[in-house]
């Protein structure tokens, strides 16, 4: 048995437990993001909604890079640069988000954000987390396989976030599909705006996050006793079956194919 002190990359079992744990409450913010705007005051929501909320300039960018200009967006610049000098940096990390201040914010680095910026910045969070657990990689990966001329890849990305069409790589292969008059490109994008299939949502799987937390921490060798120990009888997210060795095996290699950033 694997000890709570065993280390996964950079993160104990713990530091994993304390990820996982947050998952279903990510996956309901997504969801209720929209009737959250619904059902705020009409001054509060004016007040977002009047300064031009964009964010799908962030998928240009790495996933290392939008999580930096959320820290830096939130003011947590400075506790970042702390917590990368203390003993444990992924503990403090993980202390610092979970004691964020939202009444004390004041702007974010050098007062340069504003609140529809970290809105946005936590939309796109949220989002390419949702990208994970469906397709094993971030929304801003899949810009870059878009990039190099995989269309499957951008209607995947439009089913986890429509505003994405308006990042400049999909607005230049709309274009370029609009000069052409390629109508089976423009079947596709609109079935894609539908969002996520009931197909695509039944491969929803917190494991695919959990395979991508180990690939993005540099922890890319398993044995198959570690990860039936880890996903199974400590995490939890695969049932307990003669199979699970094989499953679990076959679907890490599979996600080892996906780039993290």
């Amino acid at each position: 048995m694997e000890k709570t002190n065993s280390k996964y990359g950079n993160l104990t079992l713990d530091q994993f437990k304390q990820i996982v744990k947050e998952l279903p409450e990510i996956r309901s913010q997504i969801k209720e993001l929209p009737e959250l705007l619904n059902s705020a005051p009409k001054d509060k929501i004016k007040e977002v909604l009047k300064q031009d909320l964009y964010w799908a300039f962030v998928y240009e960018l790495s996933f290392q890079e939008s999580l930096a200009l959320l820290i830096c967006g939130l003011g947590y610049h400075q506790e970042l640069h702390r917590a990368a000098q203390s003993d444990d940096p992924t503990q403090a990390v993980f202390s610092m988000f979970k004691d964020v201040k939202y009444e004390k914010w004041e702007g974010g680095l050098n007062g340069l954000f504003e609140i529809s910026d970290v809105v946005g910045l936590f939309a796109a969070l949220q989002r390419n987390i949702c990208s994970i657990m469906l397709f094993h990689r971030t929304l801003n990966a899949i810009v870059d396989e878009v990039k190099n001329g995989n269309d499957d890849s951008l209607f995947n990305a439009v089913r986890i976030d429509r505003s994405i069409i308006t990042c400049p790589t999909f607005a230049l292969r709309i274009a370029k599909a609009e000069l052409e008059n390629d109508k089976d490109f423009f079947l596709h994008l609109r079935s894609a705006l539908k969002g996520p299939s009931k197909k695509h949502w039944e491969a929803y799987k917190d494991l695919r996050y959990a395979f991508f937390i180990l690939r993005e921490c540099g922890f890319n060798q398993m044995s198959d006793a570690q990860l039936e120990e880890l996903l199974v009888h400590q995490l939890k997210l695969y049932p307990n079956t003669p199979s699970a060795r094989k499953n679990l095996r076959k679907q890490f290699t599979e996600s080892r194919k996906f780039s993290t950033t």
